[in-house]
């Protein structure tokens, strides 16, 4: 049951009548503190660093500090291309990649003007995947491409490519999610080749969306609502069973 104005907001009714809230891509599978840790790029990647994951090198730039330690971390240690990311934000919102340190002054000023932590991230050549983990197991995944230096995000115009992926990469998602103790999400992954195990996570998304991949063909559709259905009839079954200890 959606909210009928802008469809943002929704009630999923399970067969035993209860009813579940749904606030966009964010089902009410993951918990608040999981969601939350995911959604801070910086310390997520700390923790995954923690867990043993490759990351990419980053430094945060926090809002209010002077920018030159970052500038010349960038400068003499990352090298360019770099990437500019706000430290909280989803659907390539604000991303942007400068490839010398005008560029990057440039990028930064409208971050910092709104008072944001700023992500500073090395680039990462390869193949960007996205792997979509629901309960421990993979559920979906695909190839997203775009032009050079443009963010590969479905929503800034990045275009779906099936892909085949190496056992391991697949097991690296899991893992990732696992680390961040998300039970629904959507696992950056770069890769030189999918077919290899060489691999290091970008981000992970605790409230990944379907929109764009399930637009691009009706096979993708058809995909995508059956996720979505996995993924609520979980988020049915685990609070059936909280309520049944409950009782």
């Amino acid at each position: 049951m959606a909210e009928p104005f802008h469809g943002r907001f929704a009630f999923f009714v399970g067969a035993d009548g209860r009813a579940h809230p749904v606030h966009g891509a964010a089902l009410g599978l993951n918990g608040d503190a999981a969601a939350r840790l995911a959604g801070d790029k910086d310390y997520a990647a700390k923790v995954l660093g923690y867990a043993g994951i490759q990351v990419p090198e980053h430094v945060i730039l926090l809002a209010g500090r002077e920018p030159g330690p970052s500038l010349n971390w960038a400068r003499e240690e990352a090298g360019f291309p770099i990437w500019v990311k706000p430290n909280e934000g989803h659907g390539g919102e604000g991303v942007t990649q400068a490839t010398d340190l005008t560029a990057l002054k440039v990028a930064l000023g409208p971050l910092r003007a709104g008072g944001r932590h700023v992500l500073l991230q090395a680039h990462q050549p390869g193949r960007e995947l996205r792997v979509m983990v629901l309960e421990g197991r993979v559920a979906l995944s695909y190839e997203r491409v775009s032009a050079e230096g443009k963010p590969k995000n479905l929503s800034q115009g990045a275009e779906v490519k099936a892909v085949e992926m190496h056992p391991d990469i697949a097991a690296l998602a899991v893992r990732a999610a696992a680390a961040l103790g998300l039970r629904w999400a959507g696992v950056d992954v770069i890769t030189p080749d999918p077919a290899l195990s060489d691999a290091v996570v970008l981000e992970v998304n605790a409230a990944p969306g379907l929109d764009a991949y399930a637009a691009a063909t009706p096979e993708n559709w058809a995909q995508a609502r059956a996720v979505l259905g996995a993924a609520l009839e979980a988020l049915e079954h685990s609070n059936q069973r909280l309520a049944d200890q409950a009782g």
